[in-house]
Order: C-alpha cells, then sequence, then structure tokens
C-alpha cells in the first residue's frame, strides 16, 4: 500500500481564482504603466520567490519577500471575502478518513507559506487530520515542490518509490515523477486532463472519483 503525500492549494482547495485575484493586484502594483496582461500559468504551482522573479526581476530578495507576504494577506482576504468557494473539495474529507481508517500513512506538502498553513488549519478545521508541526510548507529553504514532496517523505518514513503523490499542477507533477514516485493522481482542472494524464498515472475533478484500489500496487 501506498504513503500518500497531499498538496493542498489546487488539490484539496480550488483557490486559483482566489491566487489570480491576489497576484494581478500585485502585477498591477509593480508594473502601473504595463499594458500587457501578465500569463496567469506562471502563478500556478511555483514558489513564490520564482513567480516575482519572473514578474518583477528587478526585485532583490528582501523586496521579493515583502510582495511574497503582502500577496498572501491579499489572498487571505480574498479567501474570507468568498465564503461560497472557501471549502475543501468534494470528497475530501472522506478521502482523509479513509486514509485514517485504513492506516495508510499520509502527509501534507504545500507551497504555501506559514501565515497560510495556519490560515488553513483554523478555516478548514486539518487538524482532524494533520499535525501542524509535521506540514511541509515553503520556509524558504526549499528550492521547489519537488524537495517538499521528498522532505514529507523523509518525515513519513518512506521512499517516494512508496508514495502516491496528490497534485494539481504540472510543474509538481513533473518532479514528483522526477523523484521517483510510486504514484501520482492529478486533481481539478488547473490544466487539462490530457496534459494531466501525459504524466500521471490518474486523474481525478474532485476527491469523490477517487478510487480506493489505487492505493494499493
Amino acid at each position: 500500500m501506498f504513503a500518500v503525500l497531499l498538496d493542498f492549494n489546487g488539490t484539496m482547495f480550488f483557490d486559483s481564482s482566489l491566487h489570480l485575484e491576489a497576484w494581478s493586484r500585485i502585477y498591477r502594483e509593480l508594473n502601473p504603466d504595463g499594458s500587457a496582461a501578465p500569463d496567469t500559468k506562471l502563478f500556478c504551482g511555483p514558489r513564490n520567490d520564482e513567480i516575482l522573479k519572473n514578474m518583477a526581476p528587478w526585485l532583490d530578495s528582501q523586496q521579493r519577500d515583502f510582495f511574497s507576504e503582502k500577496k498572501e494577506e491579499l489572498y487571505r482576504l480574498a479567501c474570507v471575502a468568498n465564503p461560497e468557494i472557501t471549502h475543501l473539495v468534494n470528497g475530501t474529507q472522506a478521502f482523509l478518513r479513509l486514509l485514517q481508517e485504513k492506516g495508510v500513512p499520509f502527509g501534507l506538502a504545500s507551497a504555501s507559506i506559514k501565515a497560510n498553513i495556519d490560515f488553513f488549519f483554523d478555516t478548514f478545521d486539518l487538524g482532524q487530520w494533520f499535525r501542524r508541526e509535521d506540514v511541509v510548507y515553503d520556509d524558504g529553504t526549499y528550492p521547489n515542490k519537488g524537495a517538499m514532496h521528498l522532505e514529507a517523505a523523509r518525515r513519513l518514513g518512506v521512499s517516494m518509490a512508496d508514495c502516491m503523490v496528490i497534485e494539481d499542477s504540472l510543474s509538481s507533477i513533473r518532479q514528483a515523477r522526477e523523484n521517483g514516485a510510486g504514484c501520482i493522481v492529478a486533481v481539478g482542472t488547473t490544466a487539462s486532463e490530457a496534459q494531466l494524464l501525459g504524466l500521471a498515472d490518474h486523474w481525478i475533478a474532485d476527491f469523490t472519483e477517487f478510487d480506493p484500489n489505487w492505493l494499493y500496487r
């Protein structure tokens, strides 16, 4: 049976529109005279520091930290202002209960910063399933999401070959594949089903479509 490494944003919480809203405001602030619209594909998947390097290459690291924090504050405000979409993806709670009942080790690896992780625990009652101190998040020490997967597997005491990685972004799925994940499940609509299935073993629109048999080799 596979251990499970879960992403959060875009996987357990469909929040792409809220991130895009926050990033668009940051983009307009950094490019007040710009006429070209930003490529929104750049806003999903990479760490904030990488997004800001692409968006505003003239910023230094301290300035990128400032705008990263500002973007996440705007994002959290957008979550609170949109309660109709600020909820866990359909089937998520049943899926997590299934893992608990079957004794499947599972962990959370998120590219979010700590302030967002705290917000998610408080908003979605994640403490039912995860210990806050065990979550792998963007603390500035991981070069990419693949490194976070490796750390999450290490904390569970398993190899990547024994892990099912559940992700929504193409870049994160590619990194999981490069790191030798035993199984990859793609979730949602951030990328097309055809694109996701080109890299993942399975694709689901939400967790109501997860097949428990996938947990077994």
